[in-house]
């Protein structure tokens, strides 16, 4: 099969995805947006509105716009490949990796909700308690955190979708934030929540699809098929580090430290990336189902004459590429299956990269220039910060991903390389909102050392194991599981040590001084602003009063005692209680393998429930509400906006206020 053979789809296809599909989810946000102002009275144009969606945002809007947010394009190429190279566990590890963190964060997200109730970026928790020095030094792993997350999701995204369509891969890593960035600044924070609602309803529809598609096409006619064809590829097939070199063995030295590295990853993510902070919590299910019947599939399918690439098996090069997952979509699926994975890995990346964009506006507009180019910035000054740095960033990043393109760097790279450069500052950060003792010379110092430590680990130990410092050598999985251990740990060793030299005992309530923006009184009446207003001598902290009501604060507070627990059980579920009974010298039979691929397909449909049904019944009320307002806007014979005898008509609060006949003009 000739080389233009592998690609299923035209180069239309891949331009007409990346830059139309985008700018229409562009001009719909601006259409949705314009519809929120007028009858919800929602203000994108307002910081807080922009940053926080007025931090109003429901149950079940907020668990489609985190799914969709975890459900990175690189997560899912990436673990469809690590299942084509060590079997049946690293799918399962994957998941386990993904999971502890939603609990964790839960119990931080509770945390910054009770002692910060009113903060827009962790940075400004950080500046408020431990000073400059400490904000600069986490202005700037945040800004790389965010930086690396999007540009590994570029560089995947960009990769399956030449791999797909022959796009050339630099327009692709161009074009992709696009449309992005267009409804991110037309609509923000809510623009993110509602465009990621939507891009899972078409994600997790498709990927029901291809799940079924996986066990109904030529090759593979059910799972008893599925498992002999399995049997039979083990034998012609040696896993190192696999119990008998089995594809089907849970004992597997590759996907263990494989789920190691990805769930350090992980943590830093959800910790040091403020996106995370600004939803609340993350979660991710979907990527288990898909790595177990794509990679598995892709082992199944490699020798038959459907797969794009025979009679040759893959490359390395494809592999780390992230390949594996569209050349077995399109053997199951072809030339649709090919459509369905395109749009798949288009709205997993502009989901999380939408997400990317608002945390690195908030660093910028609030944390850089609300701070030190202009503290007494008004709401409208702070917004159109945000809006140069969705832009500017965006164009950077593209960039960004283009030079490491070519400079050899690929999506196994990224994928193994992330946890070590992003790991130091979790502890610390985290200490931050959990710990009162933790001083300011260790919040500075331990991620600084940190970072130190675990690449010089990590550099070091490749040299070892390979000899030699190169792009194969780095992303070996043993010197990157030491990278990420000694940047993880030690920096929680060095706070330690630091605080307990130069111990503090910080008051909680010195965050109550954080203030909502707000434009008619952005300024103190000394005329200072607001949020500067952090000199804790001139402060009587006595005075100072929790914004949220005491039952509330009591309610939360127990949830948070309650996550804490959840976090543990959920730990010890995932990492012990489930997988290490499994981890023996034992293969999977068919019963058992026909078990375990059904449990991820029930859990695949729950979570297209829990992601696009439940959203809808738990808005119930406000898109009711919504309706009912635009309906009667567009049935009534009167103004819009006026009625007869100069009454104005908000349709937002439902409820007329007089105007003066010089405040009434036309309808337009």
């Amino acid at each position: 099969m000739s080389a233009n053979q592998l690609v299923p789809l035209p180069q239309g296809a891949g331009y007409g995805v990346v830059v139309g599909v985008g700018l229409a989810f562009g001009i719909g946000m601006v259409l949705v947006n314009r519809f929120l102002e007028r009858f919800l009275n929602e203000r994108s144009d307002h910081t807080e509105m922009f940053m926080v969606a007025n931090r109003s945002i429901g149950t079940g809007l907020t668990a489609s716009a985190v799914i969709s947010s975890w459900m990175w394009a690189t997560a899912i190429v990436w673990t469809v490949a690590q299942g084509y190279l060590y079997g049946i566990a690293a799918p399962f590890w994957y998941a386990a990796g993904c999971s502890i963190q939603i609990a964790i964060m839960t119990v931080l997200a509770i945390h910054a909700k009770v002692k910060v109730p009113n903060g827009h970026t962790v940075l400004e928790i950080v500046r408020l308690r431990y000073g400059t020095t400490a904000h600069i030094v986490y202005i700037f792993l945040c800004f790389v955190t965010n930086l690396l997350s999007v540009t590994s999701m570029i560089l995947g995204a960009a990769g399956v979708i030449t791999a797909l369509t022959g796009m050339d891969i630099v327009a692709s890593t161009f074009l992709l934030p696009l449309g992005v960035m267009v409804y991110t600044v037309a609509g923000g924070l809510k623009a993110t929540f509602l465009t990621d609602y939507l891009h899972t309803l078409i994600v997790m529809v498709i990927l029901c699809w291809l799940m079924i598609k996986a066990f109904n096409n030529p090759a593979i006619s059910g799972l008893d098929a599925f498992y002999n064809v399995l049997v039979e590829e083990s034998k012609n097939r040696n896993i190192e580090g696999n119990y008998k070199g089995s594809i089907l063995s849970f004992k597997s030295k590759g996907s263990i430290i494989f789920g190691l590295v990805h769930s350090f990853g992980d943590f830093a993510l959800v910790i040091m990336d403020t996106s995370f902070w600004q939803k609340g919590f993350a979660a991710d299910t979907a990527a288990a189902m898909v790595g177990t019947t794509a990679g598995l599939a892709a082992i199944a399918l490699e020798k038959r004459s459907i797969f794009p690439t025979y009679p040759r098996a893959m490359t390395t090069a494809e592999i780390n590429a992230g390949y594996v997952l569209p050349y077995t979509v399109m053997a199951i699926a072809g030339k649709g299956g090919a459509a369905g994975l395109l749009l798949v890995v288009f709205m997993c990346v502009t989901s999380t990269t939408s997400a990317e964009l608002i945390a690195v506006s908030s660093i910028f507009s609030f944390d850089v220039y609300r701070t030190y180019i202009n503290p007494n910035a008004s709401d409208k000054q702070v917004i159109r910060a945000s809006h140069w740095t969705v832009i500017v960033f965006g164009i950077f990043v593209s960039g960004f991903a283009t030079a490491l393109h070519y400079g050899g760097i690929d999506l196994n790279w990224m994928g193994y390389f992330l946890a070590t450069i992003i790991c130091p500052g979790m502890f610390p950060l985290a200490f931050t909102i959990l710990w009162r003792k933790q001083s300011a010379a260790a919040a500075i110092m331990a991620p600084i050392l940190g970072l130190a430590t675990g690449i010089g680990v990590w550099l070091g130990t490749a040299y070892v194991y390979g000899g030699e410092l190169s792009v194969l050598t780095t992303e070996a999985q043993l010197p990157c599981l030491w990278g990420a251990l000694s940047s993880t740990f030690s920096s929680a060793v060095y706070s330690v040590i630091i605080t307990l030299i130069r111990p503090e005992n910080f008051d909680w309530r010195v965050f109550l001084l954080l203030t909502e923006v707000k434009d008619e009184d952005s300024t103190s009446p000394d005329g200072g602003s607001r949020t500067t207003n952090w000199i804790l001598d001139t402060q009587d902290l006595d005075s100072v009063e929790h914004p949220l009501p005491p039952e509330e604060v009591k309610r939360m507070n127990r949830a948070a005692v309650i996550a804490s627990i959840f976090s543990v059980v959920v730990g010890l579920l995932t990492w012990v209680v489930w997988p290490l009974p499994l981890y023996r010298d034992y293969i999977f039979n068919a019963p058992f393998f026909k078990g375990w691929t059904t449990v991820s397909m029930v859990w695949l449909f729950w979570c297209l429930l829990v992601a696009v049904v439940y959203p809808i019944i738990d808005g119930r009320k406000v898109l009711w509400k919504a309706t009912r307002l635009a309906w009667t806007a567009m049935t009534e014979k009167r103004s819009k906006n006026f009625v007869d005898g100069g009454q104005y008509q908000d349709y937002s609060s439902e409820h007329t206020l007089q105007k003066t006949p010089s405040e009434t003009v036309k309808a337009g």
